[in-house]
């Protein structure tokens, strides 16, 4: 008996011993702490832990690769880190005065964790570093309603136009380069209130678009060029109502926003469905009108809800947590569009109450656009525009943290481009 019960034991310990070793979608690490304020040259200790899941006890990883700003061990501008997780901030408060530390995490599911300083301790400030703008119906002018808008493979605008029907390319400094597409129809390669494109790792646009009866995806080439179409209209698996938000994984699979079926449909590059999550409802993972979506360097996915909040999934759509919860009357209250950054950063475009065209107004009287959150759903700061009178539609950011966020005044459409101070 005694030899039974040792038998049993070490297979059972060999059993944990395998299981410890091959994490699965459940084993996710958490940084602590996730938000800090530090004065400079003071100090933090950050650390990784894997939380508890089903009879395994919240643990240490193995090991954790640190990382300030993604520079290994980080520097005398930004701070450093050493191998234990102790970071010290920099002797004096850097500009930006945002850092990111970053941890990459031995035998967790989700390979990266980050957490935010804010040397000097105050909210980061961006400001209007450029932009540009049409005369609404002039000779000329391309952008009527402009509503969504990304960068291409080689750092040019992609904006979707949705009252004009077209889907337009511009440099950064907003000369009009090239039209995608066959202009407004319903036949392939056309648009009829289109919604936002992306483009994939091999520079082809995706496009979302609300056609009375056709398939609501469409495919085009780097240079514009119409490829295929998909995603019947429909309630069915597979099918959709309205597209808006679209994103791709590391894999290629591209995740798009269905607002009218309340999901979240995937889909291979081709555009063979794969499955969906979400739906209408009031738990925890059910969706309000789902939008916008961004997926991290982690495949996790972040989806926001027009009336709120924004919510973040594992890459198969489990629920993770909510964050971006609306604040009337003075603070948000509607979530139309989000987008996202290589430190994992989610950026939400924000309305108060008074719906489309409903801009949050700071203390210092300016128009506030954006939210930014980071990658645990803790608020980082308010980002205002120069625009007096706006309605903002979309941001997006580039790789070196440069958002471009469309905005429209009662006789003008463009772009304002922002930075960190």
């Amino acid at each position: 008996m005694k030899k039974v019960i040792g038998i049993s034991l070490a297979l059972i310990a060999v059993a944990a011993s395998l299981f410890a070793q091959t994490p699965t979608k459940y084993h996710r690490a958490v940084i602590k702490p996730p938000i800090v304020r530090l004065a400079p040259g003071a100090q933090q200790q950050f650390k990784a832990v894997i939380l508890a899941t089903r009879l395994m006890a919240t643990q240490a990883p193995k090991s954790v690769k640190w990382t300030v700003n993604d520079i290994p061990g980080g520097n005398a501008q930004v701070g450093t880190i050493n191998a234990d997780g102790l970071y010290r901030a920099p002797a004096t408060v850097p500009a930006p005065n945002e850092v990111s530390v970053r941890g990459e995490v031995e035998g967790s599911a989700n390979r990266y964790v980050w957490s935010t300083v804010l040397v000097g301790g105050a909210e980061p400030e961006y400001k209007v570093v450029g932009g540009w703008s049409e005369d609404i119906g002039t000779k000329g002018a391309h952008l009527v309603e402009p509503h969504g808008i990304s960068i291409d493979k080689q750092g040019n605008l992609l904006i979707v136009d949705q009252r004009a029907g077209r889907v337009f390319r511009y440099s950064k400094d907003g000369k009009f380069l090239a039209e995608i597409g066959n202009g407004p129809g319903s036949e392939a390669g056309q648009f009829t209130e289109p919604r936002y494109a992306h483009v994939d790792s091999t520079g082809n646009i995706y496009t979302t678009d609300v056609k009375g009866d056709r398939p609501r995806l469409q495919v085009f080439s780097p240079e514009g060029k119409f490829l295929r179409i998909f995603a019947e209209k429909g309630m069915q698996p597979g099918m959709m109502l309205r597209g808006h938000g679209l994103w791709f994984d590391s894999k290629g699979r591209l995740y798009a926003t269905d607002v009218d079926n309340m999901r979240v449909s995937i889909f291979e590059p081709g555009g063979k469905f794969i499955s969906t999550f979400g739906k209408d409802g009031p738990e925890a993972g059910d969706f309000n009108a789902p939008h916008g979506l961004y997926l991290d360097a982690n495949d996790d996915v972040f989806v926001n809800s027009y009336y709120g909040p924004t919510k973040k999934f594992d890459s198969e759509g489990q629920y993770l947590f909510s964050f971006a919860h609306g604040d009337p009357p003075e603070g948000s209250v509607f979530f139309h569009s989000m987008t996202g950054d290589r430190w994992g950063n989610a950026y939400l475009t924000v309305r108060t109450k008074a719906g489309y065209g409903g801009a949050v107004e700071s203390n210092a009287g300016r128009k506030v656009s954006i939210a930014k959150y980071n990658n645990n759903g803790d608020f980082v700061c308010n980002i205002r525009m120069s625009v007096p009178e706006h309605t903002e539609s979309w941001a997006f950011v580039d790789a070196d943290g440069t958002i471009y966020s469309l905005f429209k005044s009662r006789t003008k459409a463009g772009v304002e481009i922002l930075k960190q101070k």
